[in-house]
């Protein structure tokens, strides 16, 4: 059966980064912490609240983005994992990968269609948490969780739940794995032992400049960065409503920022950039690149670091990387929503729902056949708790572990370390964290604004890289994000923030 792929892109809210564990789709970064170290190899006899001998099995629907390509053995590993699914639970799977560019707009479709399916990814920047959580798109799952989740509850730190939680209600799961956004780069090994690049850690991207002149000059074939990570805006500041306000990271006093007023700094690089010859010249036009990421024609990327990173990018683009930390790991305010899994509020098998997720996030072996496949077909074990995808393998989901669940069961990678997990949690530990840890930000009486100024930097995407006067071409954005309602927008966030800090 042919997967199908849908959703709803984007947030008007929190959280610049990423990803993390998204190698560079922005992935993304969400973690742990000391809890997240015990692995829980969790519930091979899971009771089934209905009789598995007489009762047809519940099929659970997940859609989720496909940030690695689906596999040709998509259909047979789904069949052998259905058939302990059964056992366990008596919940049958169907899992639709979707193109991570059509995620957004697919599963917005189905929600507001009708269409039936159970589970959906979301999170602070792709399917946005705020806003399914704003159009009653996502079912409240504290009874549910209650009832059918105890096990993984029990399995997360106490304050992770938070970031799925609105108004004190819980309407989203978010996954285990690294919640310290740390800014990174990705280099491909081949190039950096060519041209000598040899750096460990780096305090300022102006030290890779040297390189990329190199791919410039020497290597038509490449692209020498892929930018598409703002990396003077997300190293600096926290987003509270993306492209619209923000704080100074760490800013113990709170003071807003306006995006119009800190845009032309992240304009300035990116023009300096293409100036120079580092990013692609057709830039401006580029919607999708990720046929390029895949071929590795990006010589060195801005990723979201983490712990293990080159193994993973390694195994996804078929060539070997390197991956450098640029300095300062910090947790957000939302750190733990930029990867969470809810219910569809039309989702007609809640309780199935949950009880696979419960499975999922707590069951080593069922978290790992869903990751890599059925072993000796897809992969060879090589020790107890690490694996190698066979070569050309034709399901291998295991760079796509923080979509799913719980990371922190994932066996490792060639080029892992075995402590991979204990070094995520340190990061996540070590990390600065927030002064706006525990405010959620409600946008519902400024939607209209933040649609306004959602379309003002579409119009303008990229345009700066092209702009014959940077400086004229910022004012106008600026000026232009004014007209749209940014600062009605501050005032809102301003009012909240105030009533959150008297709650205190």
């Amino acid at each position: 059966m042919k997967k199908r792929v849908v959703a709803a892109l984007m947030a008007a809210l929190m959280c610049i980064g990423l990803a993390a564990g998204c190698g560079n789709q922005e992935e993304p970064s969400t973690g742990g912490d000391d809890a997240n170290e015990e692995e829980n190899p969790g519930n091979e006899e899971t009771p089934d609240d209905t009789d598995g001998d007489t009762e047809e099995p519940v099929t659970v629907r997940w859609l989720v983005p496909a940030v690695v390509e689906e596999g040709e053995d998509h259909d047979l590993v789904m069949e052998d994992l259905n058939k302990k699914l059964v056992e366990r639970i008596n919940v049958e799977l169907v899992l639709d990968m979707i193109p991570s560019a059509e995620y957004a707009d697919k599963v917005k479709l189905a929600s507001t269609s009708n269409e039936e399916f159970d589970l959906m990814f979301t999170s602070s920047w792709l399917n946005p948490f705020v806003d399914n959580v704003a159009s009653e798109a996502l079912l409240p799952l504290d009874d549910l969780v209650a009832e059918y989740g105890q096990e993984m509850m029990a399995s997360m730190p106490d304050w992770l739940p938070t970031a799925g939680t609105v108004d004190g209600v819980l309407y989203a799961i978010p996954n285990q794995q690294i919640i310290a956004e740390q800014r990174g780069v990705a280099v491909q090994k081949e190039y950096a032992d060519k041209y000598g690049l040899d750096i460990t850690s780096m305090e300022d991207i102006s030290e890779l400049y040297p390189f990329l002149d190199e791919i410039a000059a020497n290597e038509p074939t490449l692209f020498p960065i892929d930018p598409r990570q703002p990396l003077v805006i997300s190293q600096n500041y926290e987003a509270i409503v993306g492209n619209a306000v923000y704080i100074r990271r760490g800013d113990a006093n709170m003071e807003l920022v306006s995006y119009a007023d800190i845009v032309a700094e992240q304009d300035k690089m990116d023009k300096e950039w293409y100036d120079k010859g580092y990013v692609r010249e057709d830039i401006v036009t580029v919607t999708d690149n990720s046929a390029d990421v895949k071929a590795n024609r990006y010589a060195s990327s801005i990723q979201t670091y983490k712990p293990g990173l080159e193994a993973e990018l390694t195994m996804n683009w078929g060539k070997e990387y390197i991956a450098i930390p640029l300095e300062g790991s910090y947790v957000a305010a939302g750190g733990g929503n930029s990867t969470m899994t809810a219910v569809n509020v039309n989702s007609k098998n809640p309780e199935a729902a949950i009880q696979l997720l419960n499975l999922i996030y707590t069951d080593k072996e069922i978290f790992n056949e869903l990751l890599f496949g059925i072993e000796g077909t897809h992969y060879t074990k090589t020790g107890d708790n690490s694996v190698e995808p066979v070569e050309n393998s034709k399901y291998n989901y295991g760079g796509a572990a923080w979509v799913f669940g719980n990371q922190f069961l994932a066996y490792t990678l060639p080029g892992q370390a075995e402590d991979v997990w204990e070094q995520t949690a340190q990061l996540n530990e070590e990390a600065e964290v927030s002064p706006l840890r525990g405010f959620t930000f409600d946008p519902a009486n400024v939607q209209a604004e933040i649609a306004q100024i959602s379309a003002v930097v579409a119009e303008y995407n990229n345009m700066q890289y092209v702009a014959e006067d940077i400086e004229a071409f910022s004012a106008e954005k600026a000026e232009r994000l004014e007209q749209a309602g940014i600062d009605t927008v501050m005032q809102e966030v301003q009012t909240q923030l105030d009533a959150w800090k008297a709650a205190q």
